[in-house]
């Protein structure tokens, strides 16, 4: 019997059922073997990578992001993506961001803490004086358990190269954490770093941060989005 002679409660269980089974057929499509976590970035976009030889290859990009892996596909027509992890890669040029890969990056204060691991995957944000960094990492919702609703979420961290030195570091998220290990990449502004030991300002006042060391403003009296306009 066509569809459209069905009574109308029957065919909108019909339609659900086709769409169900359309999802389905898709879901493998241009996903990491094993793991059926959904891309973060769905759409590839033109760029180029360098591996770790040096050779520098252009294509059609996008990140993928797993609970426990950050990686890079290359689009390669019909055929599976191409996965590229860290430890493959030195940079890549995706879109309009620029990324890095770094080893072994420290939690500030804890030099023998590695938060993400010996090898992970960078966005550029900020150049100049001191270079500045945001860690992306896909994790589980928390209270989602088995049989549950519920999908993964970004978790974001600041990454700084502090002006003369050559190494990352990670700037905890955690407020006393914040307040006792930060000021010293600021301490060059006695009174931005003596708000930031206080408590004044903190982890989501970063952007503020920044702004007022750079431009030797108070930062009181810099708004989130005269921050945001220095971040790419």
């Amino acid at each position: 019997m066509p569809t459209f002679l069905l009574p109308s409660r029957t065919r909108r269980a019909v339609l659900i059922v086709l769409l169900l089974l359309l999802q389905t057929a898709g879901y493998g499509q241009g996903r990491h073997p094993k793991l059926l976590e959904v891309a973060a970035h769905g759409k590839y976009q033109p760029g180029w990578y360098t591996l770790q030889d040096g050779s520098r290859h252009a294509g059609k990009l996008r990140m993928w992001q797993t609970p426990t892996r950050n990686s890079l596909q290359v689009e390669q027509g019909k055929a599976d993506p191409l996965n590229l992890a860290p430890e493959q890669l030195r940079y890549f040029v995706m879109g309009r961001d620029s990324f890095v890969v770094a080893r072994q990056v420290p939690l500030a204060g804890h030099p023998m803490t590695v938060p993400f691991g010996e090898a992970d995957i960078y966005r550029v944000v900020m150049t100049g004086k001191f270079h500045v960094l945001q860690h992306d990492q896909l994790v589980p919702s928390s209270g989602a358990g088995p049989g549950q609703y519920g999908g993964p979420s970004h978790d974001f961290a600041w990454v700084l190269r502090p002006a003369g030195q050559a190494d990352l570091v990670v700037l905890p998220s955690e407020d006393k954490a914040f307040a006792q290990e930060v000021p010293a990449f600021f301490i060059d502004n006695p009174d931005l770093a003596q708000r930031i030991h206080a408590g004044l300002v903190g982890h989501p006042d970063f952007k503020r941060i920044v702004y007022a060391y750079i431009f030797g403003k108070d930062v009181e009296q810099v708004t989130y989005e005269e921050a945001g306009t220095i971040f790419r």
